[in-house]
């Protein structure tokens, strides 16, 4: 069956899945109205991310304060667990690499066309039906995804060059050559679709029915670009875990920003309407910020 086919019926299965109660479809006013409070928010969230990377420096002492990062448990289990996978997945390269290097150029081209179609799609479609159901959530988290994908894949290029690790089919198929101006760790293409495939699983509460077929679709990038011969299984998890990472940093970083609307703004933050709900002014240029 082509692979294609494969992916969207999954895509298909993963947005039935996540459906809520039935809901009356907004009209194009409201769908509009909406995605202009998305636009928005994503300028607002892209200035105070830049803000908050520039100033980082500044927080290091936070760090090591008594509800500080570095003093929380679940902090070093994520370490952890990164350093399993990660050590796992090298421990593997060899024999990993055995069983699909025989792969023929079409299947391994198909895998990886396949997954990034499945990869860049299924985030577009879930932003939609967030649009028919009116989830403002759903919608934000894959608009973060989607920047955490950028993000991830400039972070990418410097971990190449600081890297240079050897691709499989360079320098005798060793997959201890580090640090010889090689471009194989980690893998650019697959950082990107896991970023998204953690956006996607987040946006339906990491269900596993949503988060598998998700996860899928990056993993056959991944295996497509082994395929290739261009990148060892560790380097598919560096990027995974990159771009996991990635996606859930910038989550948290939007929700503390959520959580403060009297910091700086490009556009007016959210005021309760009479009726108590949510709203956005439709037009024009707010600036907010406090002292």
């Amino acid at each position: 069956m082509n692979l294609s086919i494969v992916f969207s019926t999954a895509l298909l299965a993963l947005l039935l899945a996540g459906g809520a109660s039935a809901q009356v479809v907004p009209s194009a006013h409201q769908a509009g109205n909406m995605a202009v409070s998305d636009l928005k928010w994503t300028i607002n969230n892209l200035e105070a991310d830049a803000e908050d990377i520039a100033t980082s420096p500044l927080h290091i002492p936070d760090l090591f304060k008594s509800d500080g990062l570095l003093r929380r448990p679940e902090f070093y289990y994520t370490l952890l667990g990164a350093g399993v996978i990660f050590g796992g997945a090298f421990a593997l390269d060899q024999t990993v690499r055995a069983r699909v290097r025989g792969m023929s150029n079409s299947a391994a081209n198909d895998l990886e066309t396949a997954g990034n179609v499945f990869s860049y799609g299924v985030p577009a479609a879930v932003y939609l039906y967030g649009l028919g159901i009116e989830d403002e959530r759903m919608r934000r988290n894959v608009i973060t995804g989607y920047e955490a994908a950028g993000v991830a894949s400039l972070i990418t290029i410097g971990l190449k060059d600081a890297f240079g690790r050897a691709r499989p089919r360079a320098s005798q198929h060793s997959h201890t050559n580090w640090f010889e101006g090689g471009q194989s760790f980690p893998s650019g293409d697959a950082t990107p679709v896991f970023a998204l495939a953690c956006a996607t699983s987040e946006a339906f509460d990491n269900r596993w029915y949503v988060a598998l077929p998700a996860y899928a679709g990056a993993l056959s990038v991944g295996f497509g670009r082994m395929g290739h011969d261009a990148h060892w299984l560790s380097d598919i998890a560096g990027a995974a875990l990159l771009g996991v990472g990635t996606t859930e940093l910038m989550l948290w970083m939007h929700r503390q920003h959520d959580l403060n609307p009297s910091r700086y703004r490009i556009f007016a933050a959210p005021a309760p309407s009479s009726s108590g709900a949510q709203s956005m002014a439709s037009g024009g240029i707010g600036i907010e910020f406090s002292w």
